[in-house]
């Protein structure tokens, strides 16, 4: 029998190669799938950023229908206290803005020509911080922000009972409101 010596060893390299390029593709997965999990965490994150946001027209929208009330408010969402650790979202509100006050048309109580009832339009803003603090209690007043979102919307209120002429007080509060 005949051993061809230019061969002998090449097993043992094909198969080093093929683990190396497996550890390889091991290694790269391995990092992919560390990635796409801080991506769905931040995404998270946001989305919850978001929502707060959202509670937070609804909560100005609720306030003004409900009991009339335009004022600015703070509120804190979502908290959460795993031993001293904390997170939260604090949801800030601008006042409710009325910045369009016409007669409400389809009103019948309107159709004497006395303006009884209105159509309103309001405009508010809410901005959320995702925030983390250690400690129990109120979160202080410079907490590590983890996330910011504000959204701004339109109301329209027909029929509203009176205008809200003086609903805003102090002209610094419009400065909140960003559209």
């Amino acid at each position: 029998m005949k051993k061809n010596r230019g061969q002998s060893g090449s097993a043992y390299i094909i198969t080093l190669m093929a683990l190396l390029v497996l550890t390889v593709l091991g290694l790269a997965l391995a990092l992919i799938t560390q990635t796409e999990m801080l991506v769905g965490s931040n995404e998270k994150k946001v989305n919850r950023t978001f929502y707060s946001a959202d509670s937070g027209l609804a909560i100005a929208a609720a306030e003004a229908l409900s009991s009339g009330r335009y004022t600015a408010t703070t509120v804190l969402l979502n908290h959460t206290q795993v031993g001293i650790n904390n997170v939260a979202d604090r949801v800030q509100v601008s006042p409710l803005v009325p910045v369009l006050t016409v007669r409400c048309d389809w009103c019948p109580a309107n159709d004497d020509g006395v303006p009884k009832f209105w159509k309103v339009e309001h405009a508010v803003a809410s901005t959320a911080d995702r925030i983390a603090w250690i400690g129990s209690g109120a979160p202080p007043a410079n907490p590590t922000l983890l996330a910011r979102k504000t959204l701004s919307a339109m109301f329209e209120f027909q029929p509203w009972p009176t205008p809200p002429v003086d609903s805003i007080a102090d002209p610094e509060a419009l400065t909140q409101l960003r559209f």
